[in-house]
């Protein structure tokens, strides 16, 4: 039997009304939402810039330069989502070599670093310095339909050309001379354009700089003063050149933006001698008998060992005061993980920390004074290594460089036995220019050499250099772990 529930009279009325009620306030939300709604869709597209005019500095290159905002414009009612597009080119080209930028959905304003949007004049061939006008265009595509609108609006521009992101060293006075294929680097700011850095050893002799390998222009030369630079495009226009008067270690900064530089000559290091000690190296804990560390001769901040080691401890002393008491170079904690290149001067020896080998075997380890840090790495002997130069049999061909020959015993040991004519010559591991060498500590040294050093990368690119009195039959021994070299004349 079915349940029917009757209201009274009274009831009805009163339910009726209410069911009015609801329903009219709820056609009356939803015509406010529509509306509102409605307007957002389906006003008209335009666009605006966040400035009339722009001249782009690139001394603020990281600042925002400019940026471009639109509104939603029309769905034209079919309540599907709208994509943008915005364009910039030079006004009057009918964007025939626009920048598109392809903003996708609910994005309306596209903001351009200092940088970013000089690239991008100079993408449009605007000549830096001259105020151009651009033209920009946002276009709208509604999804799922071929309807879509559009708007333009103006800017006018004045670019810069940017400064180079290269620089080099050059000069008697540097570490490779007067060669540009060889000029040494200097290290870019990466968050300051235009700046630049390099420490290092400087000879007597002069100085400038290039913004390319193997181009001796354009060239950054002494300006009127020793703090001022000039840039130098022409042979015509004065070589004036920096002069280093007291060999020793400089540190340079320059500024290609204020066109500016600081020759800081540097302090000695505070060590000239270093050891290491520990039941890790070849003497043990003899103190008085401790393996003396080797100082680069290019770098007096820098201390190599290289040895086979033992497991064991070991740590680097400085004698500064008597035995143990003394000023030592230890890790940061007690048995450091090799991996970590944090150390510290540890003053008269206490806290007791050391480093600890788990693995014997043969290691390389470099400090470095200046930056505070040890690297300490296991080490396994190249299979090949060739010799390459106009001092070699074939000449500086680096597809068919001569090879060294590897020691049947002793897998660090290399050879060459044969003629050494005049010239220069290094000994490459793979036969590629841009690869790692084994090079000369300096530039230009010659048979009385006995030290040589890993170069990754075969930067700064030093050679031995034969005279033509040395030349003559040769054997010659290279040991790539301890990194020494033996020239024995046959």
């Amino acid at each position: 039997m079915e349940n029917i529930l009757i209201l009274p009279k009274k009831a009805s009325w009163f339910s009726a009304v209410l069911l009015l009620l609801v329903t009219l306030f709820g056609v009356s939300c939803k015509t406010d939402i529509y509306d509102e709604f409605d307007q957002g869709v389906n006003a008209p597209l335009a666009l605006s810039t966040s400035k009339e005019s722009v001249v782009l500095q690139e001394t603020i290159a990281a600042s925002e330069a400019v940026a471009f905002n639109w509104t939603t414009g029309s769905n034209y009612g079919t309540n599907n989502s709208i994509s943008y597009t915005l364009y910039l080119d030079r006004q009057g080209n009918n964007f025939q070599n626009s920048v598109v930028a392809d903003m996708g959905k609910a994005i309306f304003q596209k903001k351009y670093s200092v940088k970013e949007f000089n690239d991008l004049l100079l993408g449009l061939n605007l000549t830096p310095g001259v105020e151009t006008t651009i033209e920009a265009k946002v276009v709208s595509k509604v999804s799922g339909t071929d309807l879509s609108d559009s708007t333009t609006t103006t800017l006018k521009v004045t670019s810069y050309q940017p400064v180079s992101t290269t620089l080099f060293l050059i000069g008697d006075a540097t570490p490779n001379g007067w060669s540009a294929d060889d000029a040494t680097p200097l290290t870019l700011n990466p968050s300051a354009p235009g700046r630049f850095t390099w420490q290092g050893r400087l000879k007597t002799g002069d100085f400038k700089f290039i913004t390319t390998k193997g181009a001796f222009l354009p060239s950054y030369n002494k300006g009127t003063s020793p703090t001022q630079l000039v840039y130098r495009t022409s042979d015509a226009e004065p070589d004036d050149k920096f002069t280093i008067t007291q060999a020793g270690l400089y540190a340079i900064s320059v500024n290609l933006l204020d066109m500016t530089i600081s020759i800081v000559e540097g302090s000695a290091p505070p060590y000239s001698e270093l050891w290491i000690v520990g039941d890790a190296t070849p003497n043990g804990w003899n103190i008085d008998n401790p393996n003396k560390m080797r100082v680069d001769r290019s770098n007096p901040y820098v201390f190599t060992y290289n040895e086979v080691l033992n497991a064991g401890e070991f740590k680097i002393p400085t004698f500064t005061g008597n035995g143990w008491a003394g000023d030592f170079y230890m890790p940061l904690a007690n048995n450091q993980d090799l991996s970590l290149t944090g150390v510290q001067l540890v003053r008269g020896g206490s806290p007791d920390l050391k480093w600890r080998i788990t693995t014997p075997g043969a290691y390389k380890i470099r400090l470095d004074l200046e930056t505070m840090e040890i690297d300490i790495k296991p080490f396994t002997p190249p299979t090949q290594i060739w010799f390459v130069g106009d001092a070699t049999p074939n000449g500086w061909d680096i597809g068919n460089a001569t090879p060294l020959v590897r020691d049947a015993v002793n897998p660090n040991i290399f050879t060459y036995t044969g003629a050494l004519k005049a010239g220069e010559f290094k000994f490459p591991l793979q036969k590629d220019f841009n690869g790692d060498y084994y090079m000369p500590v300096t530039a230009n040294e010659d048979i009385t050499s006995t030290e040589m050093k890993f170069v990754p990368g075969g930067q700064p690119d030093n050679k031995w250099k034969i005279s033509a009195a040395q030349a003559g039959n040769y054997k010659i021994t290279i040991d790539v772990l301890h990194e020494t070299i033996k020239f024995e004349k046959q």
